[in-house]
Formats: structure tokens, sequence, C-alpha cells
């Protein structure tokens, strides 16, 4: 391969690194795989692979590159022959990021994870940090499991109306008559998604598949499943509903 040739695919695939990374941004996908925060690091970085890309072509058609003599030709090869396998493993994660749909883990997380409900959270977060004078029916999944983990008492919640959105998953340690409403938490990216839920206590909720979201509205009451506290909603409602645009939490 000649090293105009290289260069030129050089450019073309931080090119399109830079607008891969761009086009999740853009269209919300990028919430599939990383926590929110990082999200302008992100940007940063496809602005990057842009400007190397332009300036790896521009470079190419500026400086074409001479050979001095025979020994420095052999060299030039020689280190091409491995830069050409470092093309061809960057290429992969592109080719990857273009052909393979984007989507969201779902409830089939929790058969090899489990539920998290007691996992910890970041240092800085305390009782008083989660805003709970907030009415208790705007509240999502995790802020009521922050609130059972972090209170003496979780029975103080019982009582108040939970509305909050999820996915369905049959634990098999609850009855025919109960589900897991739950949601998805990413801390750093997918590699440590958990999930997190509350129990549904609903009298049609053996005939829900799994993996359906519904909107879950009811009281809320303490109840314990194998020695740990979880949040139960005695439902008034469940109805089906589309998946959120963003169906991650982040802690």
């Amino acid at each position: 391969m000649s090293t105009r040739i290289y260069r030129i695919l050089q450019g073309l695939i931080l090119l399109g690194l830079g607008w891969l990374l761009f086009q999740k941004f853009f269209t919300g996908k990028l919430y599939y795989y990383i926590n929110e925060r990082f999200f302008d690091l992100v940007t940063l970085a496809a602005a990057g692979f842009l400007l190397l890309g332009y300036v790896v072509l521009a470079y190419r058609k500026d400086h074409p590159h001479h050979h001095d003599h025979d020994h420095g030709h052999e060299h030039h090869h020689h280190d091409e022959g491995g830069s050409h396998w470092a093309l061809a493993i960057v290429t992969i994660p592109l080719l990857l990021g273009f052909l393979i749909p984007s989507k969201p883990l779902d409830a089939n997380v929790i058969q090899s994870r489990g539920i998290a409900n007691d996992a910890l959270f970041t240092s800085n977060q305390n009782k008083d940090g989660l805003e709970l004078n907030a009415p208790a029916d705007q509240r999502n999944i995790l802020d009521w499991v922050r609130a059972f983990n972090y209170s003496e008492n979780p029975g103080e919640f019982a009582g108040q109306t939970a509305d909050v959105i999820g996915f369905v998953y049959h634990d098999p340690r609850l009855p025919d008559h109960q589900f897991l409403v739950g949601r998805l938490t990413v801390t750093c990216c997918v590699a440590d998604a958990f999930a997190i839920g509350m129990v549904v206590d609903w009298p049609q909720a053996a005939a829900m598949a799994d993996n359906t979201w519904v909107h879950v509205r009811g009281e809320v009451q303490v109840v314990e499943v194998e020695g740990r506290t979880l949040p139960l909603i005695l439902a008034d409602s469940v109805k089906n509903t589309d998946q959120p645009a963003q169906p991650y939490l982040f802690p």
C-alpha cells in the first residue's frame, strides 16, 4: 500500500470516528453507552478526531513523502507493516458502530447481575441531598431506592404515593400477583450497569410480559424479600407505556 493511500485511509477513519461520536450524541443514543456527565469529554474527543482527520488529509496533499535511499525505503515499509494492522484494528469498532443498531440493555441483565438496590452510591450523596421534600409522586425509581437505602426507618415512606415508569421483571422469589418495576442505572458506562427496582402488587401481574415498559401508580408499603427491605407499590393502576427516550437512570 502506498503512503498516499495509507494517509487517505488514516484520515477517513479519523473523520469517521468523529462523525460516529457526534451522530450518537445528536440522536440521543450516546445515553446507551455512558453516563451523561461524560458527554462533554466525548464531544471534545469527536471534535479532536475530525480535526486530526482533516490535518492528516491536508498533510497528505501538501507534504508528499520521498525516499532518499533503499535503506530508508525498507525501513519505511517495515514500520508501516505494523501500522497497517493498527489501521485495520481501529476500523473494526468504527464499522461496528455504524452497522450494529444501538439499543439499551433490558431486563435480561437482571438474570445475570440481579437486583442491586443495596448497591453503594457515590460518596458525596447522603440523605440530606436526596431532596425528599419534593412530592412523592415526582420521584423516579432511583429516588425511591435511595430513600430506602439511606433511611433508618423505611416505614416512614409507607402511605406515600409512587408514580414511576420502568420495565417489568418477574422475580422468581415473588408471588404470582407481584412483579418488579425496574430501571437500569449507569455510573460510568454500560459495563457497570446494574438494575434497581420496586415490587409492585397487581392482580394481573402474572399476565404481564417481561421487558414491557409500564407506568405504575399506587401507595408505597415496605416488603421484606430474603431479608432485604424493598419498597412495594400497592398499584392502583398499571398501564403500558413507551420506553423513555432516556431509559437509564444516573446515580
